[in-house]
């Protein structure tokens, strides 16, 4: 009902693309690794004014966590200082409020003309104001860069407060939270079935099941049970197909089923434990912890099972693959000689894994963007445990949230 409503409410009215002859967007575009581009606080038409989710605050922080610009924030129009930064391109915008609603008008402009390039306008309800500022954000990056970007996705996560642990979603950028449980029980390991649809463990009736909710009305029920323990679920991005560990055999072992739970099917049968499956973007193949050959470690198999191989050997304990949208590298936890855990990258033939996050305190379960251009991690310090994003390379890392109480995130794909 929520999306339905959204639809009807959330108008969007793109306004054509001025092409100005003396710039070109295509060509402004393939000379960065980050685009310098300006923003500029928008104007009211009108004596109602914003109170608070400023667009221009949205997209910059938008456009710098995507780490495919270079932002420089003004409050209003400065060629000085675009000029002096490099800045060619610039945004500003208008808005109109009228009681509970909003027009939001904005343009992308060449700096050195103030020439409209781009002009795009949304109306809707004022309570769905970031979601157009984020609509627009994919908009921009989508002409800019032929590609989409993810500031329409969300995270799903753990929220833990005491001893509760509760399923609760929320954008990329730590904002509009949401539950989808809210009980004592301990409910973990959640992951994203479709857009609308979760899939993760809870203790519900005394031992741990598979569950799948709704975050568009808040609707759960049992999935998998059995008397096995059943947990960490991950959905294959192409048909679907739920991996799983299961404790059906004695130890915890990856199984498989069809999406709505039946053919299911074992396919490592260690004696050890394997868990963790995370699913490669093609649906050929599977990454897991194994600690078949002592301490757990990252393996991978095809999605039959055949063609186990162990890719990581540094580290003591290595868990929580996950595999890149782009299908090159696998992100994982690792913890070293000095008891810390930290993230860690590495290729799929094991060669040259690289540490890419090591703050104070423990860094874990690494989750990537939509397109694979961020890794989002949970750190973990004074009891407090809070949302990172960082590139795979290291680089422009940013935490995200201030609320100490996040942990198991996972990135939804769309």
């Amino acid at each position: 009902m929520k999306k339905k409503i959204l639809c009807l409410l959330f108008v969007l009215i793109p306004m054509l693309a001025q092409a100005a002859d003396q710039f070109n967007l295509e060509v402004y575009a393939t000379r960065f690794d980050s685009i310098p581009i300006g923003i500029v606080n928008f104007r009211s038409t009108n004596e109602n004014v914003i109170r608070s989710n400023f667009p221009w605050d949205i997209i910059a922080n938008n456009f710098d966590l995507c780490g495919r610009f270079e932002v420089t924030q003004a409050a209003v129009f400065d060629s000085a200082l675009f000029a002096e930064r490099g800045i060619a391109l610039y945004i500003d915008g208008q808005y109109t409020i009228e009681g509970d609603n909003i027009l939001l008008e904005s343009y992308l402009r060449d700096v050195a003309t103030q020439t409209i390039l781009i002009s795009r306008r949304y109306r809707g309800e004022l309570r769905f104001l970031r979601n157009m500022v984020h609509r627009y954000s994919n908009e921009l990056v989508e002409v800019l860069f032929g590609d989409k970007g993810f500031f329409e996705s969300r995270i799903v996560y753990v929220r833990s407060s005491s001893s509760k642990k509760n399923i609760a979603v929320m954008d990329f950028d730590g904002h509009n939270r949401s539950m989808l449980t809210n009980n004592d029980i301990i409910n973990i390991f959640p992951t994203f079935a479709d857009k609308t649809t979760v899939l993760w463990t809870s203790y519900l009736r005394g031992k741990p099941d598979i569950y799948r909710g709704s975050i568009t009305d808040g609707t759960s029920r049992i999935f998998l049970q059995g008397p096995a323990m059943l947990v960490s679920p991950d959905v294959s991005p192409i048909d679907g197909t739920i991996a799983f560990a299961s404790s059906q055999a004695g130890t915890l072992n990856i199984h498989t089923s069809a999406p709505d739970g039946t053919r299911q099917r074992q396919l490592t049968f260690t004696r050890g434990i394997d868990t963790a499956p995370s699913w490669s973007p093609n649906g050929y193949q599977i990454a897991f912890t194994s600690d078949r050959g002592g301490g757990p470690q990252i393996y991978i198999m095809d999605a039959t099972g055949s063609n186990q191989r162990r890719i990581t050997f540094e580290g003591r304990y290595n868990d929580t693959p996950s595999w890149s949208p782009r299908g090159d590298m696998i992100a994982y936890t690792s913890q070293g000689t000095s008891h810390q855990f930290n993230i860690w990258v590495v290729p799929l033939d094991g060669s040259d894994a690289v540490m890419i996050a090591n703050l104070p305190g423990m860094n874990e379960y690494p989750t990537w963007s939509p397109d694979g251009r961020l890794i989002a991690f949970i750190n973990t310090i004074g009891g407090r445990s809070d949302l990172y994003m960082v590139k795979p390379d290291g680089s422009r890392l940013r935490k995200i949230t201030n609320s100490g109480d996040v942990r198991m995130p996972r990135w939804s794909r769309f």
